[in-house]
């Protein structure tokens, strides 16, 4: 009653004489998930020829197995084969071999990460779900990691961008006259937005060239009229847009 290649139908699902049917139903919906037509898109004529030979053993075991009663006589079998002529430990040694070469039969991809995820993620879908196509499966098993550099690629544009538009905003306070002289005088604004006076080693905004001025008029070109916050009124040097007019 042994299956193909001298395996038995639970050699085949990869599962122990006494798995649960609940263990045996997670076996064979891995297995099947693993072989359908639609992973085997970039496979040779010859893998998808020995798929195709895989899928017909498992599901003639899982014929068998899902079956209470029809286990129950391919059990009974097996225990008769091994009392048989050739012995327990014949059997036992044609079983080890029989999985042994499960294992390395070519196109088989235990040694493949992809394999690996999809056999774990198999274990976790319902057998109902319609299978997965290729593009599919590549999407869910690579699309994180796509998705981390397109957002990587924004960032760094982004950043490039902002620190560009910062660098050209800096360039006009590097153009700041320096006082005239250890005697100047200074404005700043404040809070309020009104000037007031002070000493030009502090931060300001304009230089004071002509105090106690009424208007416009009393300043000369490149000099700004402006009151402080005594309402003085002042010609400021300074750059333009710094200060308001009256």
């Amino acid at each position: 009653m042994a299956g193909p290649a001298g395996r038995t139908h639970y050699e085949v699902l990869g599962v122990a004489s006494t798995a649960s049917p609940e263990q045996v139903r997670t076996a064979h919906r891995r297995l099947a998930q693993r072989l359908h037509p639609d992973r085997q898109a970039g496979a040779s004529p010859a893998e998808r020829q020995l798929a195709e030979r895989r899928m017909r053993e498992v599901n003639a075991a899982w014929t068998v197995l899902s079956d209470p009663d029809r286990r129950a006589a391919y059990d009974r079998s097996l225990r008769a084969d091994r009392t048989g002529p050739s012995g327990p430990t014949a059997s036992a040694g044609s079983a080890s071999a029989a999985s042994g070469a499960e294992r390395t039969a070519p196109g088989d991809e235990f040694d493949d990460p992809d394999a690996e995820w999809a056999r774990r993620r198999a274990a976790e879908v319902d057998p109902d779900e319609p299978p997965m196509g290729a593009a599919s499966f590549w999407l869910l098993r690579r699309g994180p990691i796509v998705a981390a550099l397109v957002v990587a690629a924004i960032l760094f544009v982004g950043t490039a961008v902002a620190g560009g538009g910062a660098r050209g905003r800096s360039g006009p306070t590097e153009e700041r006259p320096p006082p005239l002289d250890a005697d100047s005088t200074c404005v700043t604004r404040q809070a309020d937005g009104s000037l007031r006076t002070v000493g030009c080693e502090y931060d300001h905004e304009a230089v004071i060239e002509l105090p106690g001025v009424t208007s416009q008029q009393s300043c000369r070109d490149g000099e700004r009229f402006a009151r402080l916050n005594t309402n003085e009124g002042v010609c400021l040097r300074t750059l333009d847009g710094w200060v308001e007019g009256p």
